[in-house]
């Protein structure tokens, strides 16, 4: 039969095939050797996973902690991550430093040593805790206040970028710490609420102030919620700059009859109508006196209303106010004593800040309003204060040369519109602020750091502390078009800035 046949042909074939037999190496049986090979790949493998990541990179993970967290951790000098963290360092002593800007460094020597045996699996681990003591009290809030206050001219955060939260990474920092001096800090830095970014920074902050740093509790929340609400009502502009800025979705609820019931009645309940005084804002000018050939204008004692339509009551006092701005004549003299702020030393100057490239340039249009100086940083307005202040007569001998406040600055600006100056501060204002025009003068240097809302009420030392990046200057020159400027009319230049259309015009006061 066919079929029992294929059959059994294929039982012979399958009989029939080659049989492999492996054969003796170096005289050793094949079961020697090949337990020995597959001994040696045991071996290796658990060299290379045991042993040998010990001998080429011999150290410990070290874990870094800091209170508080946030801290740069440098080791040798070099800077690696911010606390808690966690890393290799390399076998051998070591110099391990803590550090964050407002607190003492944290310093010390380790040894790190290295396991040879399974570091890759079970490495040798190491901790290191830094409790960091600030420098001095609210450092932290200090710097982070200052942080803020230079990011805060950026603009609103967008696609490209994000502003730090700095103002409340600072209050969690220094917390638990002087709350007096905390919201002394806090209303300063108010003065920069120019974004809603801004805004929410420094209402966390303020949150973290009261909480010691912690996550606030409901109550807590409530309290600092009506201290906010009292420093509003303590500076109304304020609540017209936080208006602005509050995004869409906020208005119904500050429209709202519960808000106006449980929020608004609650901390401001009705009070009866007051008499209130009329405030004289017009200031009153006085006789004349010269230093170092400049002609002052004095202006008495009065109060001054700083922000139009707040009732934010300033009390100025007696000071002199150059009639005109310094003119080239009188900067010339100031050089031929002080060769080091000339043109010639420009170089020198922008190397250090104190100016950029653009100093002591004056424009060429013919409607320039010669003689003042222009191109002046505000460095070098200083400078000639302190020489003219040397030139003061002996009965001025308790009074200083500087560059004029805001206020005061506009305390004078605004009667000299009202022609109350009997024409010598022709150049305080612009020629759009009379008919017919007087003539035009040029942006003037003030001695203030340059703040969104400089009306807000701070103390004195708060606002030093915190400064700003730029300084102000007021009036406008003779190319704003007619109507675009007032005396109200601010800006801010850093310090180092020279321009074509700024100059200044120094004041006489009391030290």
């Amino acid at each position: 039969m066919p079929h029992a046949s294929a059959a059994k042909d294929s039982i012979k074939d399958a009989n029939t095939q080659d049989n492999v037999k492996l054969q003796a190496v170096f005289g050793l049986k094949p079961g020697v050797y090949l337990t020995i090979i597959y001994s040696t790949s045991i071996v290796v493998i658990l060299f290379f996973l045991l042993v040998f990541p010990g001998i080429v990179r011999k150290g410990s993970r070290v874990t870094f902690t800091s209170e508080p967290s946030g801290a740069a951790v440098r080791v040798d000098d070099v800077f690696f991550a911010a606390t808690p963290c966690t890393i290799f360092v390399k076998e051998g002593s070591r110099r391990i430093d803590i550090v964050m800007p407002g607190f003492e460094d944290f310093n010390t020597e380790k040894t790190v040593k290295a396991d040879i045996f399974a570091s890759l699996i079970f490495p040798r681990r190491i901790y290191i805790h830094a409790e960091l003591t600030e420098t001095a009290p609210l450092a932290a809030l200090t710097l982070g206040a200052k942080e803020a206050a230079a990011w805060s001219f950026t603009g609103e955060s967008g696609g490209m970028y994000q502003t730090p939260l700095a103002i409340s990474e600072g209050a969690y920092r220094s917390a638990p710490q002087n709350a007096k001096n905390a919201d002394e800090l806090l209303k300063a830095a108010a003065r920069f609420t120019s974004t809603r970014g801004f805004l929410k920074d420094i209402i966390r902050a303020k949150l973290f102030s009261d909480n010691a740093g912690l996550s606030p509790s409901p109550l807590k929340t409530i309290s600092t919620t009506k201290k906010i609400l009292t420093f509003m009502t303590e500076n109304p502009a304020f609540t017209v700059a936080v208006s602005e800025l509050l995004e869409e979705k906020a208005k119904p609820l500050l429209e709202s009859a519960w808000y106006k019931k449980n929020i608004i009645d609650e901390v401001f309940p009705p009070q009866e109508a007051q008499g209130t005084a009329r405030i004289n804002n017009d200031a009153r000018f006085g006789g004349n006196i010269n230093a170092g050939g400049v002609g002052f204008v004095e202006v008495m004692d009065g109060i001054f209303n700083a922000a139009a339509g707040f009732n934010n009551e300033t009390p100025v006092k007696r000071y002199y106010i150059a009639a005109n701005e310094i003119s080239e004549n009188d900067w010339a003299a100031f050089l031929s004593e002080n060769p080091e702020w000339s043109i010639e030393n420009k170089t020198r100057l922008v190397e250090k800040d104190l100016a950029d490239p653009l100093y002591l340039v004056k424009s060429d249009d013919p409607a320039y309003p010669a003689p003042a100086v222009a191109g002046v940083s505000w460095f070098a307005a200083e400078a000639y204060c302190r020489w003219l202040t040397t030139k003061l007569q002996a009965p001025l001998s308790n009074w200083t040369v500087r560059l004029p406040t805001e206020i005061e600055w506009e305390y004078a600006a605004k009667s000299a519109v009202k022609g109350l100056d009997g024409g010598r501060l022709t150049k305080m204002i612009l020629k759009q602020n009379s008919n017919p025009p007087a003539e035009a003068g040029l942006w003037e240097w003030c001695a203030d750091p340059f703040v969104p809302l400089y009306f807000l009420k701070a103390g004195a030392l708060s606002v030093d502390a915190i400064g700003s990046p730029k300084r102000s200057v007021r009036g406008g020159s003779w190319v704003n078009p007619p109507g675009t400027v007032t005396p109200e009319t601010r800006a801010g230049l850093l310090p180092s800035s020279c321009s074509p259309f700024v100059s200044f015009r120094p004041v006489i006061a009391r030290e």
